[in-house]
């Protein structure tokens, strides 16, 4: 059976990374916080969901769904996918140490971490079948060494392990440290 166009070995993907969280945190601090962290390392951001359910009696819902890019190459680019949903969230208000109120939000949250790396994101080679072969060619025996030893390490421990351990932090949670931070140099 020949090889069709849609065939092609594109996308490597990381494993999904979770948080759950239970408890009080601010809302405007957190997502401007993460937002800017992609700003940082150069991704382009795209809230591409954004939906605000009904409050019910235990409180509101919220789902975002996040993307950020950044292109590596002319042939490769990271792609990180968050979703974000909130649960029973309620505004509180909280005096901070020094007297100030602040309004913060109570209520259940769950995040979702993935990363791709996106061969060929111009769609360059999906002129015809021949061009498709070729990238299938290159894609599994030229590149796939790198992609498992270097680019996954690359999205996988410092883009979005980064990430989660900054949004810890900004939770107050337990495990407040990145353990990775200096796995691959003190400068980095």
């Amino acid at each position: 059976m020949p090889l069709k166009v849609t065939d092609v070995y594109d996308k490597p993907g990381t494993p999904t990374a979770f948080i759950r969280y239970k408890g009080i945190w601010d809302m405007q601090d957190l997502y401007q916080t993460m937002v800017d962290w992609f700003r940082r390392r150069k991704f382009k951001f795209y809230e591409r969901v954004y939906k605000h359910k009904h409050p019910s009696p235990f409180g509101v819902e919220r789902q975002y769904v996040w993307r950020a890019e950044r292109k590596e190459s002319e042939y490769m680019q990271f792609i990180v996918d968050i979703y974000y949903h909130i649960y029973d969230a309620y505004n509180v208000d909280v005096v901070m140490p020094d007297g100030a109120k602040k309004t913060m939000v109570k209520g259940r949250l769950w995040l979702e971490f993935k990363g791709n790396i996106q061969y060929d994101w111009e769609k360059r080679w999906n002129e015809n079948v021949f061009y498709a072969e070729l990238k299938n060619f290159f894609n599994k025996y030229i590149l796939r060494k790198k992609w498992e030893q270097i680019w996954f390490h690359q999205l996988w421990t410092r883009e979005i392990h980064g990430l989660i351990a900054l949004v810890k932090e900004r939770l107050k949670m337990e495990s407040e440290g990145f353990e990775h931070r200096y796995k691959s140099g003190v400068h980095k």
